[in-house]
């Protein structure tokens, strides 16, 4: 009689090598299958998550540009155009002075010796960067770098070339009294000079940047408040704003004087978008906006960093058809042309400045970051206003936009 116990364990037997080779097999498939699902996984995160910041950085700088862009030509009532209209080269249409200039330059209109940033007669002003006209191609560079006054055209003035703009990027520069006004209910000359306001409306001075602009539908006058603004009154620097030299013609024209209920006070910003390099190396949009202390005639740069990411930006300006600064404007927009071809046109910049009604933004944006998109994605050159750019291959995930700003106050002012 056979044993069972010694026949079950006998019938019990191990894995043989080839059975754990298979199992070893099936085992790696299964794993580098995982790896492959997680592989695919996170690159459609990133490649998700570079898409979505982009699609957040370009929202924001487009709603920054258009905003400010939108508001140049504005001078109270009615537009730069109207008040600087000129007739056998003398301005006929009232004027845009500045309290910064001596009583004989302002009123012979000399600007020359006014600060680049308080130069409120040529509203909006371009700079192109030499080598990114329409048609070109430019590599960007896997390190960006400052350039110099003489890389872009016309060369910058020292106090746009000390801010650091970033190489093969345009330069915008902007200039406008505010949207929002206050009217001016009384003018006191006794004393200290100054512009009375109601509360309601005493935000206008109070939230502005130190410097201001009277205003009516014949003329504008900028200068500085001589002390902090209350919500109600604003002195203005003794030698500036007072009843006998507040007319915008000549001192031989005090009829023209502004007058307490047809005027308003606005904020006068100027200020400059450009490209350059924040804390952590990276590139974004910033802004300059110039400042002054109440008191002193100096103006001093403010810059923040508005957008991270935005790795290049060029503008086209749309001029108007009638170029002629003797002629009035027709408000249709004929050309598109590069800052260099405006500043170029006429013996006069700024009148050829003037002349612009729309512009056209063009931006490369890109992820940048921690979270960078799949490496696949730096092979695509785009492409921004024609502009054909090699970008490095960092992994980045790039995206051009583009848009259209009209100027308000040219092509639908007066």
């Amino acid at each position: 009689m056979k044993n069972k116990a010694y026949d079950s364990g006998a019938r019990a037997r191990g894995l043989t090598l080839i059975e754990l080779m298979i199992a070893l097999l099936i085992g790696t498939i299964l794993v580098l299958g995982l790896v492959q699902v997680f592989a695919g996984s996170r690159a459609a995160y990133q490649l998700s998550q570079g898409i979505a910041r982009n699609q957040e950085s370009s929202r924001f700088a487009v709603d920054f540009l258009t905003r400010d862009l939108r508001m140049a030509g504005h001078a109270g009532c009615v537009n730069d155009q109207s008040l600087l209209a000129t007739t056998g080269g003398v301005v006929t249409g009232g004027n845009i002075r500045s309290l910064f200039l001596s009583n004989a330059n302002r009123d012979s209109n000399t600007l020359t010796g006014l600060p680049f940033p308080l130069r409120f007669d040529v509203s909006i002003q371009g700079f192109e960067a030499n080598g990114t006209a329409p048609g070109n191609a430019i590599t960007l560079p896997a390190t960006p770098v400052a350039g110099l006054a003489a890389d872009w055209t016309p060369a910058l003035p020292a106090t746009l070339s000390s801010l650091g703009a970033l190489k093969g990027s345009d330069i915008v520069v902007l200039r406008f009294l505010s949207p929002e006004e206050s009217p001016i209910t009384t003018f006191n000359a006794a004393g200290a000079p100054a512009v009375i306001y109601p509360a309601a409306s005493g935000t206008v001075a109070t939230g502005g940047s130190g410097l201001y602009a009277i205003a009516d539908c014949r003329g504008a006058t900028v200068f500085q408040a001589s002390a902090a603004p209350t919500a109600t009154q604003m002195n203005v620097a003794v030698g500036g704003l007072n009843l006998s030299n507040l007319s915008y013609i000549s001192t031989q024209d005090r009829s023209l004087a502004y007058k307490a209920g047809s005027a308003a006070l606005f904020r006068a910003e100027s200020m400059a978008y450009y490209i350059a390099l924040n804390g952590q190396g990276q590139p974004g949009l910033f802004r300059t906006r110039w400042t002054s202390v109440p008191g002193s005639s100096a103006v001093t740069p403010q810059t923040d960093e508005m957008v991270d990411g935005i790795e290049s930006m060029q503008f086209l300006y749309g001029r108007d058809s009638v170029t002629d600064p003797a002629l009035p404007p027709l408000g249709y927009v004929a050309t598109m042309d590069t800052a260099a071809v405006v500043n170029a046109a006429a013996t006069d910049p700024a009148a050829a400045w003037r002349r612009v009604g729309a512009v056209q933004v063009g931006l490369l944006v890109r992820n940048g970051g921690p979270e960078r998109a799949a490496s696949e994605q730096a092979a695509i050159a785009p492409a921004v206003l024609q502009v054909a750019m090699t970008p490095p291959a960092d992994a980045n995930y790039r995206t051009p936009y583009e848009t259209t700003v009209a100027l308000r106050n040219r092509l639908y002012g007066n």
